[in-house]
C-alpha cells in the first residue's frame, strides 16, 4: 500500500512536469532573474504551505544574489512578518494581510510572486490587484487558470487539478530553477563546493 502509494505521487508529479508549458517558465524564470540583477523587489505571497514556499523562495534567492554579486534589493515574503500581518487582520480585515504591506513597501517596477492552488484566494488577488495599480508587475505560479491568472501579466498553470501537494513541490523547484540561472552554475553542488573554497 505505501509503495504504491509513492509510485502514484510520484506519477502524478511526473505527469504535472510533462504539462507545464516550458516558454511560459523559462519566461518566468527570466522575469524573477532580471528583477533580482538589477536590484529591484520582489514580494512573495502564499498562504498555507504556500506561505512556507514563499519564505524558501526569499531566502533562496537573496543567498543566489548574494552569490553572484548583485546588490540586492528587497527580496522577502510577505507572510514573514507575523506582527504586521497580525495588526492588520486585526485592525482591518484577513484579507489585505499581503495588500497592505505591499503598498507600504514596493515601487513601480518591482515583481509581486503569488504562489496559489485555486487562484481565488481573495488576500493573493487583492495585493495583486494592487500591485497592478502601484505598477508592480504580477507573476503568479498557480494549479489551474483562474481569476489570480486575470490579474497577472504573468501566470504559469501548474495543472494539477487541485492537488495541492504536487502544486507546492512544482512552486519549489521553480525557486531552485531561478536560483540556479541567478548563481550561473549548472548544478547547485557545484555551487556549494565552490563556496566552500
Amino acid at each position: 500500500m505505501t509503495a504504491r502509494g509513492a509510485r502514484m505521487y510520484v506519477d502524478d508529479l511526473f505527469g504535472a512536469l510533462e504539462r507545464l508549458d516550458m516558454k511560459h517558465l523559462d519566461d518566468a524564470v527570466e522575469l524573477v532573474a532580471s528583477r533580482i540583477r538589477n536590484g529591484r523587489s520582489i514580494f512573495i505571497a502564499g498562504n498555507g504551505g504556500g506561505s512556507s514556499v514563499a519564505e524558501h523562495m526569499a531566502c533562496d534567492w537573496r543567498a543566489a544574489a548574494r552569490h553572484a554579486g548583485h546588490r540586492i534589493g528587497e527580496i522577502s515574503s510577505l507572510t514573514e512578518n507575523t506582527a504586521r500581518i497580525t495588526a492588520i487582520a486585526n485592525d482591518y480585515c484577513y484579507e489585505a494581510i499581503f495588500e497592505h504591506q505591499l503598498v507600504e513597501r514596493c515601487r513601480s517596477g518591482d515583481l509581486l510572486v503569488c504562489l496559489s492552488v485555486s487562484g481565488a484566494s481573495e488576500n493573493v488577488l487583492r495585493a495583486a490587484s494592487s500591485a497592478r495599480e502601484s505598477g508592480v508587475e504580477v507573476l503568479s505560479l498557480v494549479g489551474r487558470i483562474s481569476p489570480l491568472s486575470e490579474l497577472s501579466d504573468l501566470a504559469v498553470h501548474l495543472d494539477v487539478h487541485g492537488d495541492y501537494g504536487v502544486t507546492e513541490d512544482l512552486q519549489s523547484l521553480f525557486t531552485h530553477m531561478v536560483a540556479r540561472v541567478v548563481r550561473q552554475v549548472s548544478t547547485h553542488r557545484a555551487s556549494a563546493e565552490k563556496s566552500l573554497r
